[in-house]
């Protein structure tokens, strides 16, 4: 199943891409410039908010939330992701191409998605739930027996549930990581697919048959109501009350990080494959916004001193904090960062003789 779990979450990837924020109104200036008129893209955007609404309802209580595009991801990124070597996105891609022809399973076909996660500590687990694939449970166990997978199959309510007994790589964003070793698969009708912890894909289950009430609260909703509805992920964190108390414990540096209440935002990509990221961090007041900026603002200052010493070997990560930006306004604090194409191609770029020196 790795290969099919590969594809799901090229999505959860393309959104753990970056942490921190970004500001993605030049991307959105490039999207804007596309043939699709304004009419249609009002239409097209109306039809996507009743789709993703529907998908959040069926997700169950979660600190995290995120809306991804699908239909974009794949059918608009997917073909330049095959001349970027960039954290290996032309093997994804030629993967992914791969699964369609070995599977007869069309991830393009795909319209959107939406991730809910809980956390426990620095592990998160939850559901993946895509729309737009025309799937069954015959076509998904042929796929799954295509690629060898390891798995059993349990009946949960009338609908088939395939729990992946192999090893599932656990997807990870700095400290975080998501856990996978109860991994569980299982289509819902209607062209939907539940994925992820098998706890979550069961109260996932419970949901869309009407057995229990979606966990999403009104604050999460709301928070992702104020986020760019045209963007590649759209997401919500609402920190546990936990890891807030962990972060009082580290120091006068995290005093003023544990005032944020809930982080909101969007990633998007640009048409040149360029990356931006915009966060609000919400604090309970205007005061306490004002010290979490100023710590964030020493911060960068400090790396930038550490970075300044002129070693060439030190001087992506110099520009890249020049792309950051910080603000506040009222009790919400932004941190945006983008990441230029030019800045991307460094990372590929293979070091020189002299350089490795």
């Amino acid at each position: 199943m790795r290969k099919f779990f590969n594809i799901a979450l090229v999505l959860w990837l393309i959104y753990t891409t970056a942490v921190g924020g970004t500001n993605a109104k030049s991307a959105e200036q490039r999207r804007v410039a596309s043939t699709e008129t304004t009419a249609s893209r009002a239409v097209s955007l109306s039809a996507k908010a009743t789709t993703t609404d529907e998908l959040i309802g069926l997700l169950p209580a979660s600190d995290l939330i995120a809306l991804i595009d699908a239909r974009r991801a794949f059918n608009d990124l997917l073909p330049r992701m095959a001349g970027v070597s960039i954290m290996g996105l032309d093997r994804l891609a030629k993967e992914i191409q791969e699964f369609i022809t070995k599977t007869g399973i069309d991830p393009t076909k795909a319209q959107n998605a939406v991730v809910g996660l809980s956390l426990a500590g620095t592990q998160a687990k939850g559901a993946f739930i895509i729309q737009g694939l025309d799937l069954d449970d015959q076509k998904l166990e042929a796929a799954m027996r295509a690629y060898k997978t390891e798995f059993k199959t349990s009946e949960y309510k009338g609908k088939q549930i395939y729990s992946i007994t192999g090893k599932v790589r656990s997807p990870s964003a700095g400290p975080l990581s998501l856990k996978t070793d109860e991994s569980a698969v299982a289509t819902l009708g209607q062209q939907k697919i539940v994925l992820g912890d098998l706890s979550a894909v069961k109260n996932v289950i419970d949901i869309h048959l009407g057995a229990a009430k979606g966990g999403v609260t009104a604050a999460m909703i709301g928070a992702l109501n104020e986020t760019k509805n045209s963007a590649l992920v759209r997401f919500a964190l609402n920190i546990p009350e936990n890891l807030r108390q962990e972060a009082m414990t580290q120091g006068d540096l995290f005093k003023s990080v544990a005032a944020i209440k809930m982080i909101l935002g969007t990633f998007d990509v640009a048409n040149d494959l360029s990356l931006s990221l915009d966060t609000i961090m919400r604090t309970p007041s205007q005061n306490e916004a004002s010290e979490l900026e100023s710590g964030l603002r020493g911060l960068l200052s400090l790396a930038r001193g550490f970075l300044g010493g002129g070693d060439p070997k030190l001087d992506f990560y110099a520009q890249l904090l020049d792309q950051v930006k910080i603000g506040s306004k009222l009790s919400d604090v932004s941190l945006s960062i983008t990441l230029p194409r030019s800045l991307m191609d460094q990372l590929s770029k293979k070091p020189t003789s002299e350089e490795k020196k």
